[in-house]
């Protein structure tokens, strides 16, 4: 049987002699590095044979270590990752720089800024500094990451809406719970309804870590 090629567009990796993510201290269960070669390992036979490594909201203050190590593994000779999507807070006065500091990268397919976390205020994404730095993604052709919680789904709305010259992708099909939507657990789902998909023509579906174990059959399994 031909094995189907398959792109992963949200590879986590990460190696935590190099980089400090504080949300793992949250999770100790994934507090121990999780490597390029584990993750080849644990890929094999499942027919992945390139990868678009995804930010893991790492500190502050290692953002750029963060894209260039994986600009280094994008650069070696397995040539499995063929791009990235950084870290970056498009609210933030100093984002446009640090976009042109990057500009010549031509890994850097977009950026993500983690809009779930305690520390991000609600309806951060639709302060006009934040607008502005997505619109600037737009005109340098990069996309945005989307990763809010489910409750703030019509502020995901509401970006796309004012914003048409940015493509977005929605992560994690906006962070709802499987259980929920595929009826083995009860709870509200009103916030993923269909008024999100009206901006299908500038809007992407994101992944979901559906992992193809056989040609016929495949595991949906929430992280």
């Amino acid at each position: 049987m031909v094995m189907i090629k398959i792109i992963d567009t949200h590879q986590h990796i990460w190696d935590l002699e190099r980089l400090n993510l504080p949300w793992l201290n949250n999770v100790p269960a994934l507090k121990k590095g999780h490597l390029l070669a584990d993750y080849l390992k644990a890929s094999e036979g499942t027919g992945i044979n390139h990868t678009i490594y995804m930010e893991v909201d790492t500190h502050v203050d290692q953002k750029q270590k963060e894209i260039q190590d994986m600009t280094i593994l994008c650069k070696s000779e397995e040539q499995i990752m063929q791009g990235m999507i950084i870290s970056g807070n498009p609210g933030d006065s100093r984002f446009s720089d640090f976009l042109e500091i990057n500009s010549d990268n031509r890994y850097i397919k977009g950026v993500r800024q983690v809009l779930h976390t305690p520390q991000q205020p609600k309806q951060y994404c639709l302060t006009s500094d934040f607008m502005q730095g997505i619109r600037e993604l737009g005109k340098r052709r990069l996309i945005f990451d989307i990763c809010i919680r489910p409750s703030e789904i019509q502020d995901a709305v509401e970006l796309c809406s004012k914003n048409q010259g940015t493509i977005f992708i929605l992560d994690h099909c906006g962070n709802a719970d499987p259980y929920i939507v595929n009826g083995q657990r009860i709870g509200n789902t009103s916030h993923m309804n269909s008024t999100f998909f009206h901006t299908s023509e500038y809007c992407l579906v994101g992944i979901l870590k559906i992992l193809l174990w056989q040609f016929h059959k495949c595991l949906l399994h929430p992280f």
